[in-house]
C-alpha cells in the first residue's frame, strides 16, 4: 500500500504558504532548531511516534539550462515529509495537536488553507487535501517502533561499554556474571525518548 511500509506511515505534503509569509515561515523553521529552547533537538522529539522529519520551503525552481524553459511556481510552498509509527495522517494529527499545538499553530498559519487545530479531524483532512502519494516507502526495520529502535540503540551502547569494560579489567567468571546481570537489568528499566542519544 502506498505511503505504508509495516508498521510506519510515510508522509509528505505539499502547502502552499500565504503571500508575503515565505520569509516569516522560513526564519521560524530555522528557530527550531535552537538548542537552547529545544535540547533534544527538535519540537517533533515530543511527539513519540515521529522516526524522521523534514520542513523545506520550496519558493523557485531550479533553472536547467537552455533549451529547458524557465518554469515559475503559483505560490511557495512547505513541504512537510515525515515518517511515523502509524496507519493514516490521523495519527500523527492528534499527537502533534497534542504534543507540540503552539509549533503546529505557529507553520502552519503560513500555510493557505490551515483549518486551525481545534478539530483534529478538519486538520487531518487538510494535511489529506495536500498529500503527496509515497509510491516507495524505504523502510530499514519496517516493523519497529521509535521505541523498538531507540531501545536497541541503547543496548548497543550498554554492550559495548561492558565489553570493554571486561576487556580491562578481566574478572573472573562469578564477576563477569554478576557485570553481566546487573547491566542487563538496568536494561529492563529503560525507557528513552526521542533526542536523548
Amino acid at each position: 500500500m502506498a505511503n505504508q511500509n509495516g508498521g510506519k506511515y510515510g508522509f509528505t505534503g505539499l502547502f502552499p504558504i500565504k503571500v508575503g509569509q515565505t520569509a516569516e515561515l522560513r526564519t521560524f523553521l530555522r528557530e527550531l532548531d535552537d538548542s537552547f529552547e529545544y535540547p533534544r533537538g527538535s519540537p517533533l522529539s515530543e511527539v513519540s511516534i515521529v522516526h524522521m522529519a523534514r520542513f523545506v520551503v520550496i519558493d523557485r525552481l531550479a533553472y536547467q539550462g537552455t533549451p529547458a524553459k524557465v518554469d515559475t511556481l503559483k505560490s511557495a510552498y512547505l513541504l512537510f515529509a515525515c515518517d511515523f509509527d502509524g496507519f493514516s495522517i490521523d495519527v500523527l494529527i492528534r499527537a502533534m495537536v497534542k504534543y507540540i499545538p503552539g509549533e503546529l499553530e505557529a507553520i502552519w498559519r503560513r500555510c493557505r488553507g490551515f483549518p486551525g487545530i481545534e478539530s483534529c479531524d478538519d486538520l487531518a483532512a487538510y494535511f489529506e487535501k495536500c498529500q503527496v502519494t509515497t509510491n516507495l516507502l524505504l523502510a530499514d526495520q519496517p516493523d519497529a517502533s521509535v521505541n523498538d529502535i531507540l531501545k536497541g540503540l541503547i543496548y548497543r551502547r550498554r554492550l559495548v561499554k561492558f565489553i570493554r569494560h571486561v576487556q580491562e579489567a578481566q574478572p573472573s567468571p562469578e564477576e563477569l556474571k554478576a557485570c553481566f546481570e546487573k547491566m542487563w537489568q538496568s536494561l529492563q528499566e529503560v525507557r528513552p525518548s526521542a533526542g536523548e542519544l
